[in-house]
């Protein structure tokens, strides 16, 4: 959450913590169904290891774009 309070703008903090939390209680309830249903599909326990293997990758690179161009602090 403090990535959220630094990236938000000061008025609109609030929004997007809510949206962070909600986007956290969307992906509880798909991620599991999603994993599920991939591995009825492909017959397997395999499948939800590379489903999770696919969201960490996507999650990594949504957060180096999105922290590519955040200030550095400076060295204390």
């Amino acid at each position: 959450m403090s990535w959220v309070t630094l990236v938000a703008d000061h008025h609109n903090r609030a929004a997007a913590l809510s949206v962070r939390l909600a986007g956290n209680r969307i992906g509880q309830v798909l991620v599991p169904l999603g994993a599920g249903g991939l591995a009825g599909l492909t017959g397997g326990a395999g499948a939800i290891f590379h489903a999770v293997g696919l969201l960490l990758l996507s999650s990594a690179a949504c957060t180096l774009v999105a922290t590519r161009d955040l200030p550095t602090r400076p060295d204390t």
